[in-house]
């Protein structure tokens, strides 16, 4: 039986806004595939106003990103389109304009896409 060897992935980490902007963390982590990196990443991050958006890069010079992570908040945000974005008790509005609440999202992220 052939064993699975990891590899070495970059990721990159931001908190929700504390209290005004967001906190920006990096580092490496091993895993046997891209999404493997990011669930670890997502499920050891420790930080008061907890885990905005995170992704895995490939350590090259190239530095793509592989794999993302979106917390509800940020899929809601990036779903709203363009405009004046406004968060009040009840959700996301877009000029003024009620915005579907989205789930967290994974997803491997494919060559020349965002």
């Amino acid at each position: 039986m052939k064993k699975t060897k990891n590899k070495l992935y970059q990721y990159v980490t931001n908190s929700n806004a504390a209290p005004i902007c967001s906190d920006t963390d990096s580092g490496f982590i091993e895993a046997i595939n891209p999404m493997a990196a990011l669930r670890k990443v997502v499920s050891n991050y420790k930080h008061p106003c907890g885990l905005y958006a995170a992704v895995i890069k490939e350590p090259s010079p190239e530095n793509p990103i592989v794999a993302r992570y979106l917390s509800a908040r940020a899929a809601t945000s990036e779903s709203g389109g363009c405009g004046t974005h406004e968060w009040k008790g009840d959700g996301l509005y877009v000029n003024d304009k009620k915005v579907p609440e989205k789930k967290e999202l994974y997803e491997i992220v494919t060559e020349g896409k965002k």
